[in-house]
């Protein structure tokens, strides 16, 4: 799988829900951005249980009580903050992508 390099613009804070998340503006390969207030993380968005995206259609994730990012396809739910399986067939936590913020903007790093 394709990480973006360093540098790389991934969106921005303020098109984030809180908390939610929205699949990041990178075409190499499918990632996840997800906040909870001022803390912003990035996954692969790929369930590691059922190998299928964890965004919606339209680019939209299910955040359960600003918690757990669900899987629209089996329930597995994963931490918000660490990726971590809370929950579900998954087991093994999501895949994270390293990331700064520099004035809104959400970068690869």
């Amino acid at each position: 799988m394709e990480l973006p390099p360093t540098g790389t613009a991934l969106g921005r804070v303020e098109d984030l829900p809180d908390p939610g998340g929205r699949v990041a503006e990178w075409e190499g390969s499918p990632l996840l951005l997800v906040r909870k207030g001022e803390d912003i993380r990035c996954y692969l968005n790929i369930c590691p249980h059922a190998g299928r995206a964890l965004s919606l259609p339209d680019g939209r994730v299910f955040v359960h009580k600003g918690e757990d990012v669900i899987c629209p396809v089996h329930g597995a739910t994963f931490n918000v903050l660490s990726g971590k399986c809370t929950g579900g067939p998954a087991g093994d936590p999501l895949t994270g992508v390293d990331i700064k913020v520099v004035n809104g903007a959400i970068i690869a790093a």
